[in-house]
C-alpha cells in the first residue's frame, strides 16, 4: 500500500505540474489568467502512460503528435463530418498499435482529443470559442504539447530502476475485430454527439467505448459487464455527492480524492473499483460551476448506459464472430497470412 500511495501522489503531482506551468506562462504572455492553461493535464495522463507502456521514445513521439492534434481537434470539432473523420483516423491507429501491444495508452489519445474537439474551451474571459482564431490555436498546440513534453521527459528518470513492461501482442485476426468495433462505434458516437449541441460532455461517450471495448478471443461478457456496472455505480455515486455539496473548491478536492482512489484501486486485484471512483473524478475536475458538475454526472450516466451497451453488443457480435471463424480456421489463416506479408516486407 505504501508503494502504491506513493506512485499515485507521483502520478497526481505529473499531472497537475503541467497546468502549473502552463497557467504561469500563458499570464506572462497573455497578461491575464487563462483557464484553458489547465487542459495541460489532459495530454499529460498521456504522456504519463505512454512511458509506462512504451518508454521514453514513445512519450516523446505521443507529445508531439499531442501537440499537432491539439489545434486540429478544436477546428474539427466545427463539422460532425469532420470530427466524426478525425476521430476514425485516432481509432484506425490505435487497432495498429494492438499488434505491438501499446493500444492501452494510445486509446488514450482519441479519449482525451475528443474533449477539445466537442468542447474546446474558451479564451481569454470569452463565453465563446472562435475555432478558426489563430492565436487561440496557437496556444492550445502549446498547452497540448507542453502538457504531454514534460511526463514524458521527467518520468523515466523517476522510472530508472523500474523494468521495461512486457507488452502482450495480439495476431492480425484480433486487431482487426477491435479496430473495426472501435473506430465503427466511436466514428458514429462523435457525428451524433457533434450533431446535437446539448451533448457537450459527449466525450465521456466516446471515453465509454475506447475504455471498455475489449480485445482478443476471450469467450466471456463477464470483465465488460463488471466494467460497465462500475460506470454505472461511479455515475451515480457522483449525482449524490454533488446534491450534498455546494462549494466549488471542495468538489474540486473532491475530484482529487477520488482520482488518488482510483489510481490505488487501479494497480489493485479488483480493477472494477477504478471506473467506480474515476467516474466522479473525471467529472468533478472538468466542470467549472457546480451547475454543470450535475449536468457533467447526468450525462455520465447517459453516456454510461449507451456506451456501455454499444460495448456489450459489440463484443457479443465479436465473441460470435472469433467462435465461428476459429470452427472454420479463418482466423488462424489471417493471422498467417499476416506475418507471412510482415516478415517479407
Amino acid at each position: 500500500m505504501k508503494r502504491r500511495l506513493v506512485l499515485t501522489a507521483l502520478i497526481v503531482v505529473m499531472t497537475l505540474a503541467p497546468s502549473v506551468v502552463m497557467l504561469v506562462v500563458t499570464y506572462v504572455g497573455t497578461g491575464e489568467v487563462q483557464g484553458a492553461a489547465t487542459w495541460a493535464s489532459i495530454p499529460a495522463i498521456v504522456g504519463i502512460s505512454a512511458v509506462v507502456s512504451g518508454g521514453r521514445r514513445f512519450a516523446v513521439i505521443t507529445a508531439i503528435v499531442m501537440g499537432f492534434l491539439g489545434p486540429l481537434s478544436i477546428v474539427a470539432g466545427s463539422s460532425p463530418v469532420s470530427g466524426a473523420a478525425l476521430m476514425a483516423l485516432l481509432c484506425m491507429v490505435v487497432g495498429r498499435m494492438a499488434r505491438f501491444g501499446l493500444h492501452r495508452s494510445a486509446l488514450l489519445v482519441p479519449v482525451m482529443v475528443a474533449w477539445p474537439l466537442i468542447d474546446p474551451p474558451t479564451w481569454a474571459g470569452a463565453t465563446t470559442v472562435d475555432r478558426t482564431e489563430t492565436a487561440y490555436l496557437l496556444w492550445m498546440a502549446v498547452i497540448f504539447f507542453v502538457g504531454a513534453i514534460i511526463p514524458a521527459l521527467v518520468v523515466p528518470l523517476l522510472m530508472r530502476k523500474r523494468k521495461a513492461p512486457t507488452l502482450t501482442e495480439h495476431p492480425q485476426g484480433e486487431a482487426v475485430v477491435y479496430t473495426v468495433m472501435i473506430t465503427v462505434l466511436v466514428t458514429v458516437s462523435t457525428f451524433v454527439v457533434l450533431d446535437s449541441a446539448t451533448f457537450y460532455g459527449g466525450a465521456f461517450l466516446i471515453a465509454t467505448i475506447l475504455v471498455l471495448a475489449p480485445i482478443g478471443r476471450a469467450h466471456t461478457l463477464r470483465p465488460t459487464v463488471l466494467r460497465v456496472a462500475g460506470t454505472l455505480l461511479g455515475s451515480v455515486f457522483l449525482v449524490l455527492v454533488v446534491s450534498r455539496v455546494s462549494s466549488l473548491a471542495l468538489i474540486y478536492l473532491i475530484g482529487l480524492v477520488f482520482i488518488v482512489v482510483a489510481l490505488i484501486a487501479r494497480m489493485g486485484p479488483r480493477g472494477w473499483i477504478y471506473y467506480v471512483f474515476m467516474v466522479p473524478a473525471t467529472a468533478c475536475l472538468n466542470a467549472t460551476t457546480l451547475t454543470q458538475v450535475g449536468q457533467l454526472g447526468e450525462q455520465r450516466i447517459v453516456d454510461n448506459v449507451v456506451g456501455g451497451a454499444l460495448v456489450l453488443v459489440a463484443t457479443a457480435l465479436t465473441i460470435g464472430y472469433s467462435s465461428w471463424a476459429g470452427r472454420r480456421g479463418l482466423a488462424e489463416a489471417a493471422d498467417q497470412e499476416a506475418a507471412t506479408l510482415e516478415r517479407s516486407t
